[in-house]
């Protein structure tokens, strides 16, 4: 500990103080501008944004050690979306002809893959809840082993359906499909239609926002790479979302309707669950394949010490967002992620003037298609440029551009508003590393900086540490961190654009990163893994 502080404090001041606001303004305000289009990837916008990192990566002077020797890793993702013209929804019953629709409908668990075609009786069960702390089941009179359950989304609301009749976290919770699903799924049904309630007001997705249905309507993956979690889509449980059609014309002939139901159930707090009889739901979905063609951007520092200068430390921030909404209103992401990816350009401007400083060798990575899914860092890690065993920490950099306001309260996208002060960074991470946590909360101190660690726990609910690149390092038990100033008003809407960066937040968190860095590269001893993650949750 005492060499660490020895060294930082005789850190040069040249790296350091080449990072400016004002430099970091420039390029965050490139790679946010609306001519960018969002940076959705596999877009132009996209691609525009890569060659910026590429030509400012070989103005800085980074080595190119990919094949080629420009900067880039290219790779494919696999785009499977559902062809609706081919697709349909057939009801058949022995009173009547086969009802053929073309009704919008999304399966939402498992991913899109391949095409689908599922049959089934159905069964109304109410809005699929079960709580015993309110007494409260609509699956307790009914049977759904192998039957396709019809359930409406939420719980019973009071008139306005706007709150819930029962004014309770508990019973606010169960109205999160994930709750329902985990339940529904141990009765062992064959698949569960959610259609919006009538007190909600919506018919379909899409009538609550179009970008959802282009959302659920597809599924991604790396081409080349096997999926580890394959064998579980099989196992689960089929979902989609269906039109409010879909589910009226199930109802028609039971005597009731959807509308009656809701009601029926609001005012009694009891459930009206039943087999809707003699018909049969018939589900074909046909797939349609396309392929992306995205590309990550590395450059290195090389180190100066002839042994130390094969470990290598990578940082990484991802360049991608999620381009336009249906009206064309550009998504800027100017914090998400422009303000990591810029973070790292003055970073590696500061290190390669500090390059004959620093022992170890830095990476910096910008990753391509994290909101896709984090596809970027997963096939680099499965394809890296520098040998994992040669990678002896990975730094993620997601976020950083501001300071709470009193604006900052309440959720967004359903995550709660969590973003710090002008003095603090959220940290996730050191948990392999016991020196690699030192480092971490010495530099804190070095830079007068406090840690927020309050989603630095791999089982929150909010999951935040396998949400963001370094997760993918953490699988092949490299030791990470994960700096973000957090989630704030602005999440994944419009409004994230470069004139809500505070610069100087973002000054003060680029530097601590960099002397983060600086610390790591310099340090004495090895960087050991005491508490891999290959054997987390091992007895």
């Amino acid at each position: 500990m005492l060499l660490l502080v020895i060294y930082t404090s005789n850190a040069q001041k040249a790296g350091i103080q080449s990072i400016t606001i004002s430099d970091l303004e420039s390029h965050l305000y490139f790679l946010a501008a609306d001519e960018l289009q969002g940076r959705k990837s596999g877009e132009p916008g996209m691609e525009i944004a890569a060659n910026y990192l590429a030509s400012q990566a070989k103005k800085i002077g980074l080595e190119a050690a990919d094949d080629n020797r420009d900067y880039f890793q290219d790779y494919i993702i696999e785009e499977n979306s559902w062809d609706f013209e081919k697709s349909l929804i057939s009801i058949s019953s022995a009173e009547k002809d086969t009802l053929i629709m073309k009704e919008e409908i999304y399966m939402i668990i498992p991913p899109v893959f391949n095409d689908l075609d599922i049959s089934g009786e159905v069964v109304f069960a109410g809005y699929g809840v079960n709580s015993e702390k309110f007494n409260y089941n609509d699956f307790n009179e009914i049977e759904v082993s192998d039957k396709i359950v019809l359930i409406m989304d939420r719980a019973p609301m009071d008139e306005s359906g706007v709150r819930s009749k029962f004014d309770d976290y508990d019973w606010n919770n169960l109205q999160n499909f994930n709750n329902k699903y985990f339940f529904i799924n141990t009765l062992k049904p064959k698949a569960i239609l959610i259609v919006f309630d009538p007190k909600s007001g919506y018919n379909c997705l899409s009538d609550i926002n179009p970008e959802y249905s282009k959302y659920f309507a597809s599924s991604k993956k790396l081409k080349g790479v096997t999926d580890p979690y394959a064998f579980l889509y099989d196992m689960a449980t089929k979902v989609f979302i269906i039109h409010r059609n879909v589910a009226d014309k199930l109802l028609e002939g039971s005597g009731t309707d959807l509308q009656t139901l809701q009601k029926e159930i609001d005012e009694s707090l009891e459930p009206h669950s039943f087999p809707i009889r003699g018909k049969i739901i018939n589900i074909q979905l046909k797939v349609k394949k396309n392929e992306i063609a995205v590309r990550n951007v590395f450059g290195v520092v090389e180190g100066s010490d002839p042994d130390l200068k094969n470990e290598y430390l990578i940082y990484t921030a991802h360049y991608d967002h999620v381009g336009t909404d249906f009206s064309g209103d550009v998504y800027n992401g100017a914090d998400d992620n422009a303000s990591g990816s810029t973070a790292l350009l003055e970073m590696a401007e500061a290190f390669k003037l500090e390059k004959y400083k620093i022992k170890r060798s830095i990476g910096f990575l910008w990753v391509s298609a994290e909101e896709l899914g984090l596809f970027g860092s997963q096939y680099y890690t499965e394809n890296p440029i520098i040998p994992l065993d040669e990678t002896i920490a990975a730094i993620n950099l997601d976020m950083v551009g501001r300071t709470r306001t009193p604006a900052d309260t309440g959720t967004v996208m359903g995550d709660e508003i969590n973003v710090v002060g002008a003095d603090s960074i959220g940290v996730i991470g050191g948990l392999q590393s016991k020196i690699l946590m030192n480092i971490n909360e010495q530099t804190l101190a070095q830079m007068k900086m406090f840690g927020d660690y309050t989603y630095n726990d791999p089982d929150h609910p909010e999951m935040y540490f396998y949400r963001s690149d370094q997760i993918n390092f953490a699988r092949h038990d490299i030791p990470v961190l994960f700096y973000s100033t957090g989630t704030h008003r602005d999440y994944h809407q419009v409004s994230d654009s470069p004139d809500r960066i505070d610069y100087v937040k973002l000054k003060k968190v680029t530097d601590f990163t960099f002397m983060v860095g600086y610390n790591i590269a310099n340090y004495k001893g090895e960087i050991i893994v005491d508490n891999p993650f290959s054997k987390w949750g091992e007895e």
